[in-house]
C-alpha cells in the first residue's frame, strides 16, 4: 500500500487493478485483490454498472467543492448508498467518459427539514416552483445546484458526454412571487416562490435546492427534464455492456 499524490488524491474507488482509498485525509493506493469475472449475471452487471457511474457522479460533485453529505461514514460512502434510486446506465467496458444527468440523483443528504420543488411554467415562463415562502427563505442559507448535460458526437458516430455541475447562492432577490391566480403545485402553502428563467425549460439542464446551515445540509434530488439517459438504459445498452464483459452468465 502506497500515499498517491498528484490526481489520484481526487479518485476514489476502483481504477483498473488499482483500489483508491481514502483514510483520514490521505489518499492510498494499493493493488486491488478482488478478480471480477468477465462474464457476469444481470444482477452483477446492474451493480458494476452502477457503482461505476456513481463514481463519476461523485466525481463531478465533488469538483464543485460544494459537497454536503452527513452522517458517521465519510461522505463518498454516504453519496454511494443513497444513489440507489436513479435508473442505471449500462455503459461498456472500456467507457472512459463523463457522466450522465439522471433524475432523482441526490445532491445532498442530512438532518435540516427538505424543500420541495418542481419544474413548471409561472405565467408562461419557464419556472422552478419550491414550497418556499419569502419569510422561511429569509431565514436559511440556499444554494442551487445547476446540472449541464454536455454531448459531443465523435467521428465514429459515438457519442462522448460528460457532467457539468455548478452551484449558485441564493437570496430571496432571485425569486419570483408565484401569482395568487396561478395554480401552484404548492398551493396548499400561501405566497410560496420560484425561481423564473429560461433554463429550467432546458431538455439537458437539471437542479438540486439545497438547504444548508453550517456543515448541515437538507436532503435533495435532482429535478430535470433531460431524457438523455434514456438510451443508455434500454434492454440493447444491457446486452451491448454485457457483450463488452464477455456475455451474461445463462444466456
Amino acid at each position: 500500500m502506497a500515499r498517491a499524490k498528484g490526481i489520484l488524491e481526487n479518485v476514489e474507488g476502483h481504477l483498473g487493478d488499482l483500489t483508491v482509498f481514502k483514510r483520514g485525509k490521505k489518499t492510498f493506493v494499493r493493488p486491488s485483490h478482488i478478480h471480477q469475472p468477465r462474464r457476469l449475471s444481470r444482477k452483477q452487471l446492474l451493480l458494476r454498472e452502477r457503482q461505476g457511474h456513481n463514481n463519476a457522479l461523485w466525481r463531478a460533485l465533488k469538483a464543485t467543492g460544494k459537497v454536503y453529505f452527513d452522517g458517521d461514514n465519510p461522505a463518498y460512502n454516504l453519496f454511494m448508498s443513497v444513489n440507489t434510486h436513479s435508473p442505471v446506465p449500462y455503459l461498456e467496458k472500456n467507457y472512459f467518459g463523463g457522466a450522465l444527468l439522471l433524475p432523482e440523483m441526490v445532491v445532498s443528504d442530512g438532518p435540516l427539514a427538505p424543500i420541495g420543488y418542481q419544474l413548471g411554467e409561472v405565467d408562461g415562463q419557464p419556472a422552478l416552483f419550491t414550497d418556499l415562502t419569502k419569510s422561511r427563505a429569509s431565514k436559511m442559507t440556499l444554494l442551487l445546484y445547476v446540472l449541464k448535460q454536455n454531448v459531443r458526437t465523435r467521428q465514429n458516430g459515438t457519442d462522448l458526454f460528460q457532467l457539468s455541475i455548478k452551484v449558485e447562492p441564493l437570496t430571496t432577490d432571485d425569486f419570483v412571487n408565484v401569482p395568487s391566480t396561478l395554480t401552484s403545485p404548492y398551493k396548499d402553502v400561501h405566497g410560496t416562490l420560484a425561481l423564473v428563467g429560461d433554463r429550467y425549460a432546458d431538455p439537458m439542464m437539471g437542479f438540486g435546492l439545497v438547504h444548508i446551515k453550517e456543515r448541515l445540509a437538507s436532503h435533495q434530488r435532482v429535478v430535470t427534464r433531460c431524457t438523455y439517459y434514456e438510451r443508455y438504459t434500454t434492454e440493447e445498452a444491457l446486452l451491448a455492456a454485457a457483450k463488452s464483459y464477455g456475455g451474461l452468465t445463462g444466456e
